[in-house]
Protein backbone atom coordinates (compact mmCIF):
# COMPACT_ATOMS: atom_id res chain seq x y z
CA UNK A 1 0.00 0.00 0.00
CA UNK A 2 1.44 3.14 -0.77
CA UNK A 3 1.99 5.87 1.75
CA UNK A 4 -0.04 8.88 1.67
CA UNK A 5 1.70 12.40 1.13
CA UNK A 6 1.90 14.00 4.59
CA UNK A 7 -0.80 17.06 3.79
CA UNK A 8 -0.91 17.70 7.24
CA UNK A 9 2.91 19.04 7.71
CA UNK A 10 2.70 20.86 4.35
CA UNK A 11 -0.09 22.73 5.65
CA UNK A 12 1.65 23.21 8.23
CA UNK A 13 4.46 24.57 5.77
CA UNK A 14 2.40 26.93 4.46
CA UNK A 15 0.99 28.33 6.89
CA UNK A 16 3.99 29.21 8.59
CA UNK A 17 5.16 30.47 5.35
CA UNK A 18 1.45 32.29 4.99
CA UNK A 19 1.91 33.83 8.83
CA UNK A 20 5.25 35.19 8.05
CA UNK A 21 4.25 36.84 4.58
CA UNK A 22 1.15 38.43 6.80
CA UNK A 23 3.32 39.85 9.53
CA UNK A 24 5.35 41.46 6.63
CA UNK A 25 1.87 42.52 4.90
CA UNK A 26 1.30 44.10 8.16
CA UNK A 27 3.93 46.59 7.53
CA UNK A 28 3.23 47.72 4.50
CA UNK A 29 -0.28 48.44 4.59
CA UNK A 30 0.17 50.56 7.94
CA UNK A 31 3.12 52.32 5.43
CA UNK A 32 0.41 53.17 3.16
CA UNK A 33 -2.39 54.48 5.20
CA UNK A 34 0.40 56.57 7.01
CA UNK A 35 0.95 57.83 3.39
CA UNK A 36 -2.05 58.62 2.10
CA UNK A 37 -4.01 60.02 5.23
CA UNK A 38 -1.15 60.99 7.69
CA UNK A 39 0.97 62.96 4.79
CA UNK A 40 -2.37 63.19 2.58
CA UNK A 41 -0.26 62.33 -0.65
CA UNK A 42 -3.70 63.04 -2.51
CA UNK A 43 -4.39 59.34 -3.52
CA UNK A 44 -7.23 58.49 -5.47
CA UNK A 45 -10.09 57.16 -3.13
CA UNK A 46 -10.22 53.39 -5.32
CA UNK A 47 -6.49 53.27 -3.74
CA UNK A 48 -7.49 53.72 0.32
CA UNK A 49 -10.51 51.65 -0.33
CA UNK A 50 -8.37 49.00 -2.27
CA UNK A 51 -5.47 48.69 0.55
CA UNK A 52 -8.47 47.95 2.79
CA UNK A 53 -10.05 45.54 0.96
CA UNK A 54 -7.16 43.45 0.24
CA UNK A 55 -5.54 43.48 4.08
CA UNK A 56 -9.12 42.41 5.10
CA UNK A 57 -9.36 39.69 2.68
CA UNK A 58 -5.52 38.61 4.09
CA UNK A 59 -6.67 39.20 7.87
CA UNK A 60 -9.52 36.65 6.86
CA UNK A 61 -7.66 34.50 4.80
CA UNK A 62 -4.88 33.96 8.13
CA UNK A 63 -7.94 33.38 10.45
CA UNK A 64 -9.58 30.79 8.54
CA UNK A 65 -6.37 29.41 8.29
CA UNK A 66 -5.53 29.27 12.04
CA UNK A 67 -9.34 27.69 12.30
CA UNK A 68 -8.54 24.68 9.50
CA UNK A 69 -5.40 23.96 11.09
CA UNK A 70 -7.07 23.64 14.69
CA UNK A 71 -10.30 21.74 12.99
CA UNK A 72 -7.76 18.82 11.39
CA UNK A 73 -4.73 18.72 13.69
CA UNK A 74 -6.78 18.47 16.66
CA UNK A 75 -10.40 17.19 16.36
CA UNK A 76 -10.57 13.52 18.20
CA UNK A 77 -12.88 12.82 15.55
CA UNK A 78 -10.15 13.50 12.70
CA UNK A 79 -6.96 12.67 14.62
CA UNK A 80 -7.98 9.29 16.13
CA UNK A 81 -8.52 7.65 12.48
CA UNK A 82 -5.11 7.34 10.82
CA UNK A 83 -3.63 9.53 8.61
CA UNK A 84 -7.07 10.89 9.76
CA UNK A 85 -5.77 14.80 9.76
CA UNK A 86 -3.54 14.12 5.93
CA UNK A 87 -7.20 12.81 4.91
CA UNK A 88 -9.20 15.90 5.89
CA UNK A 89 -6.77 17.74 4.19
CA UNK A 90 -7.49 16.31 0.92
CA UNK A 91 -11.10 16.62 1.28
CA UNK A 92 -12.80 19.88 0.15
CA UNK A 93 -14.56 21.23 2.72
CA UNK A 94 -16.35 24.70 3.68
CA UNK A 95 -13.03 26.04 5.18
CA UNK A 96 -10.80 25.38 2.52
CA UNK A 97 -13.29 26.15 -0.31
CA UNK A 98 -13.79 29.66 1.60
CA UNK A 99 -9.83 30.31 1.50
CA UNK A 100 -9.41 29.30 -1.93
CA UNK A 101 -12.70 32.04 -2.84
CA UNK A 102 -10.52 34.17 -0.84
CA UNK A 103 -7.58 34.00 -3.31
CA UNK A 104 -9.76 34.19 -6.13
CA UNK A 105 -11.62 37.56 -5.23
CA UNK A 106 -8.18 38.96 -3.90
CA UNK A 107 -7.35 38.20 -7.63
CA UNK A 108 -9.40 39.53 -9.19
CA UNK A 109 -9.82 42.90 -7.56
CA UNK A 110 -5.98 43.08 -8.02
CA UNK A 111 -6.26 42.68 -11.11
CA UNK A 112 -8.91 45.09 -11.94
CA UNK A 113 -7.07 47.33 -10.58
CA UNK A 114 -4.11 46.70 -12.52
CA UNK A 115 -6.33 47.47 -15.74
CA UNK A 116 -8.14 50.46 -14.19
CA UNK A 117 -4.53 51.96 -13.72
CA UNK A 118 -3.26 50.06 -17.57
CA UNK A 119 -5.82 51.91 -19.18
CA UNK A 120 -5.44 55.47 -17.52
CA UNK A 121 -1.50 55.49 -17.81
CA UNK A 122 -1.65 53.79 -21.79
CA UNK A 123 -3.68 57.18 -22.13
CA UNK A 124 -7.02 55.15 -22.85
CA UNK A 125 -5.93 52.92 -25.33
CA UNK A 126 -8.96 50.82 -25.64
CA UNK A 127 -7.61 48.08 -27.94
CA UNK A 128 -5.28 47.12 -25.45
CA UNK A 129 -7.82 47.06 -22.45
CA UNK A 130 -10.17 45.31 -24.37
CA UNK A 131 -7.43 42.66 -24.77
CA UNK A 132 -6.48 42.36 -21.14
CA UNK A 133 -9.91 42.51 -20.15
CA UNK A 134 -10.28 39.28 -22.48
CA UNK A 135 -7.14 37.71 -20.21
CA UNK A 136 -9.04 38.43 -17.03
CA UNK A 137 -12.14 36.96 -17.72
CA UNK A 138 -10.43 33.56 -19.68
CA UNK A 139 -8.55 33.42 -16.12
CA UNK A 140 -11.52 33.99 -14.21
CA UNK A 141 -13.99 31.72 -16.34
CA UNK A 142 -11.25 28.80 -15.63
CA UNK A 143 -10.64 29.39 -12.37
CA UNK A 144 -14.74 29.10 -10.95
CA UNK A 145 -15.15 26.14 -13.26
CA UNK A 146 -12.44 24.38 -11.71
CA UNK A 147 -13.44 25.36 -8.32
CA UNK A 148 -17.51 24.25 -9.11
CA UNK A 149 -15.81 21.27 -10.38
CA UNK A 150 -14.12 20.38 -6.87
CA UNK A 151 -17.11 20.99 -5.01
CA UNK A 152 -18.93 18.52 -7.29
CA UNK A 153 -16.10 15.79 -6.80
CA UNK A 154 -15.01 16.49 -3.39
CA UNK A 155 -11.52 16.85 -4.28
CA UNK A 156 -9.47 19.57 -5.49
CA UNK A 157 -7.38 17.52 -8.33
CA UNK A 158 -9.01 15.56 -11.08
CA UNK A 159 -7.88 15.44 -14.97
CA UNK A 160 -10.33 17.65 -15.99
CA UNK A 161 -9.93 19.98 -13.47
CA UNK A 162 -6.12 20.02 -14.13
CA UNK A 163 -6.56 21.07 -17.25
CA UNK A 164 -8.96 23.94 -16.40
CA UNK A 165 -6.50 25.26 -14.02
CA UNK A 166 -3.33 25.27 -16.05
CA UNK A 167 -5.59 27.46 -18.37
CA UNK A 168 -6.22 29.37 -15.12
CA UNK A 169 -2.61 29.75 -14.42
CA UNK A 170 -1.30 30.31 -17.77
CA UNK A 171 -3.71 33.39 -18.16
CA UNK A 172 -3.01 34.35 -14.99
CA UNK A 173 0.80 34.47 -15.77
CA UNK A 174 0.30 36.26 -19.13
CA UNK A 175 -2.18 39.15 -17.90
CA UNK A 176 0.45 39.83 -15.21
CA UNK A 177 3.24 39.77 -17.19
CA UNK A 178 1.21 41.85 -19.77
CA UNK A 179 -0.45 44.69 -17.00
CA UNK A 180 3.20 44.85 -15.35
CA UNK A 181 5.62 45.74 -18.05
CA UNK A 182 3.02 48.10 -20.12
CA UNK A 183 2.94 50.25 -17.32
CA UNK A 184 6.08 49.91 -16.44
CA UNK A 185 6.98 50.95 -19.84
CA UNK A 186 4.52 53.35 -20.07
CA UNK A 187 6.41 55.43 -17.38
CA UNK A 188 9.81 54.91 -18.50
CA UNK A 189 8.85 56.29 -22.05
CA UNK A 190 7.08 59.15 -19.97
CA UNK A 191 10.33 59.53 -17.45
CA UNK A 192 12.52 59.58 -20.98
CA UNK A 193 10.37 62.18 -22.76
CA UNK A 194 10.83 64.30 -19.97
CA UNK A 195 14.06 63.56 -18.79
CA UNK A 196 15.79 67.00 -20.22
CA UNK A 197 13.31 68.86 -18.19
CA UNK A 198 14.43 66.90 -14.81
CA UNK A 199 17.95 65.53 -15.63
CA UNK A 200 16.79 62.58 -14.11
CA UNK A 201 13.86 60.01 -14.63
CA UNK A 202 11.26 60.93 -11.93
CA UNK A 203 9.36 57.96 -12.33
CA UNK A 204 12.12 54.83 -12.03
CA UNK A 205 11.20 54.65 -7.83
CA UNK A 206 7.63 53.54 -9.48
CA UNK A 207 9.29 52.15 -12.40
CA UNK A 208 10.88 49.72 -9.96
CA UNK A 209 8.23 49.29 -7.71
CA UNK A 210 6.20 47.78 -10.14
CA UNK A 211 8.38 45.14 -11.39
CA UNK A 212 9.13 44.13 -7.87
CA UNK A 213 5.89 43.82 -7.20
CA UNK A 214 5.15 42.30 -10.50
CA UNK A 215 8.24 39.83 -10.26
CA UNK A 216 6.94 39.00 -6.87
CA UNK A 217 3.68 37.50 -7.90
CA UNK A 218 4.91 36.09 -11.25
CA UNK A 219 7.31 34.01 -9.65
CA UNK A 220 4.07 32.40 -7.15
CA UNK A 221 2.00 31.78 -10.12
CA UNK A 222 5.10 30.18 -11.63
CA UNK A 223 5.79 27.99 -8.41
CA UNK A 224 2.28 26.77 -8.29
CA UNK A 225 1.54 26.15 -12.17
CA UNK A 226 5.01 23.98 -12.15
CA UNK A 227 4.19 22.29 -8.47
CA UNK A 228 0.39 21.42 -10.23
CA UNK A 229 1.61 20.23 -13.90
CA UNK A 230 4.16 18.27 -11.56
CA UNK A 231 0.87 16.60 -9.92
CA UNK A 232 2.47 17.20 -6.62
CA UNK A 233 0.50 17.32 -3.14
CA UNK A 234 2.35 20.50 -2.17
CA UNK A 235 0.15 22.05 -4.98
CA UNK A 236 -2.97 22.95 -3.14
CA UNK A 237 -0.78 23.86 0.07
CA UNK A 238 0.91 26.49 -2.14
CA UNK A 239 -2.41 28.37 -3.18
CA UNK A 240 -2.84 29.28 0.62
CA UNK A 241 0.35 31.48 0.15
CA UNK A 242 -0.52 33.16 -2.63
CA UNK A 243 -3.18 35.49 -1.14
CA UNK A 244 -0.38 36.88 1.20
CA UNK A 245 2.05 36.97 -2.01
CA UNK A 246 -0.77 38.64 -3.63
CA UNK A 247 -1.60 41.96 -1.22
CA UNK A 248 2.10 42.80 -0.84
CA UNK A 249 1.16 44.96 -4.18
CA UNK A 250 0.02 47.10 -1.30
CA UNK A 251 3.98 48.89 -2.22
CA UNK A 252 2.17 49.22 -5.90
CA UNK A 253 -0.28 50.94 -4.25
CA UNK A 254 1.89 53.05 -2.22
CA UNK A 255 4.34 54.24 -4.77
CA UNK A 256 0.20 55.35 -6.77
CA UNK A 257 -0.34 57.38 -4.27
CA UNK A 258 1.12 60.15 -5.30
CA UNK A 259 -0.70 62.47 -7.57
CA UNK A 260 1.64 62.79 -10.32
CA UNK A 261 1.17 61.33 -13.48
CA UNK A 262 3.14 60.56 -16.88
Amino acid sequence: MSKLPALDRMFITSLWLASMIYGVNCVLFGVCIYAIFIRKKGAHWIVPVSCVYHFSLATANNIISLLYALQGLTNPAIISVPDGSTLYFARVTALSLTMIGLYLLNVLVLHLLLIWRFYLILDRNLILTIFVVILEIGHFSTAVASLSMAIRFGVISTSDSENLLTACFTFNLVLTICLTSGIAYRLWRAGKDIFGLTSHNVYKPAIYTIIQCGAIYTSSIVVVCVLFLARKPASVMSTYVGIQLAVSTLRFFLRNSCPSRP
